[in-house]
C-alpha cells in the first residue's frame, strides 16, 4: 500500500481537478493561514504576513506591545541622561571664539579657554607653516606644576574635541622657530566662560567669548 503526502500546492491543483472535496480543502487553507498568522510569530518570532500580532498559549491573538517604550513616546518613562554617557546637558549657552594670530621668527603665543570639569568644546586650527605647539592646562587653585600637557609637537593644523578632566585655563602655546612669519587661525565653540591671550604676561589678557549667531532671516 502507497502512502501519500499531499502538500498544499499539491492539494490547490487538485481541488481544480475535482479530487478533494470543497470541505477538506477549507480545513487545509485554514490550516495554512494559522501557520503564517500564529504559528510562525509566536514560535520563532518569524512575521511573514507582517501582521504585528503574536499568539499566547491560549490560542487568543493579541497586538504586539513594545517591552520598553521609546523614551518620549506617548507612554514612555522618564529618562534623565546617565552621568558620563553620551548626553551632558549644561546649564550654559555655549560661546564661539574666532581668532588670527601673526606670529614673527621666534615669537610665540598661547591662547586658552575657561573650562569647567567636564565642560566640552570643538576646535580647528591652521597655520601657514609648521608650528611648534602644546596643548596643556593651567589648574584653577593649583601651581603652574601641576598643569598637564595632552599634545606637543610640531605641526600645522589640528582639529578636534576636548573635555575638561577639572577647571581651569585650557588651550595652546604656538611658536614659530621657522625664519618666515606664520599665520594661525583658530575656530573654537564650547562651553567656555572666557578666553585668555599670553605673549608673556603672566595673567593674560581676558578675551571676549560670544554668544552664537542668529540664524539668518529670509
Amino acid at each position: 500500500m502507497t502512502t501519500q503526502h499531499t502538500t498544499p500546492t499539491t492539494a490547490v491543483n487538485a481541488s481544480r481537478r475535482g479530487l478533494i472535496p470543497k470541505p477538506a480543502l477549507r480545513a487545509l487553507a485554514l490550516g495554512i493561514v494559522l501557520v503564517f498568522t500564529a504559528m510562525l510569530p509566536a514560535e520563532y518570532g518569524f512575521d511573514p504576513l507582517g501582521t504585528g500580532r503574536s499568539v499566547g498559549l491560549t490560542g487568543l491573538a493579541q497586538a504586539g506591545q513594545a517591552v520598553n517604550p521609546v523614551g518620549g513616546q506617548p507612554g514612555g518613562p522618564p529618562i534623565a541622561p546617565k552621568p558620563g554617557g553620551p548626553l551632558t546637558p549644561n546649564e550654559a549657552t555655549y560661546k564661539i571664539d574666532a581668532i588670527e594670530f601673526f606670529i614673527t621668527p621666534e615669537q610665540f603665543v598661547e591662547y586658552k579657554f575657561a573650562l569647567k570639569t567636564g565642560a566640552t568644546m570643538v576646535f580647528n586650527w591652521k597655520a601657514t607653516a609648521p608650528v611648534d605647539v602644546d596643548f596643556h592646562t593651567v589648574p584653577e587653585g593649583k601651581p603652574i606644576s601641576a598643569s598637564e600637557t595632552f599634545m606637543r609637537g610640531k605641526a600645522s593644523t589640528g582639529q578636534g574635541t576636548y573635555r575638561a578632566p577639572y577647571p581651569g585655563l585650557h588651550g595652546w602655546y604656538w611658536k614659530n622657530t621657522g625664519k618666515e612669519p606664520v599665520t594661525i587661525t583658530l575656530y573654537a565653540a564650547g562651553f567656555f566662560s572666557e578666553a585668555r591671550m599670553f605673549s608673556g604676561d603672566p595673567v593674560g589678557e581676558p578675551m571676549e567669548a560670544r554668544d552664537p549667531d542668529p540664524p539668518p532671516t529670509f
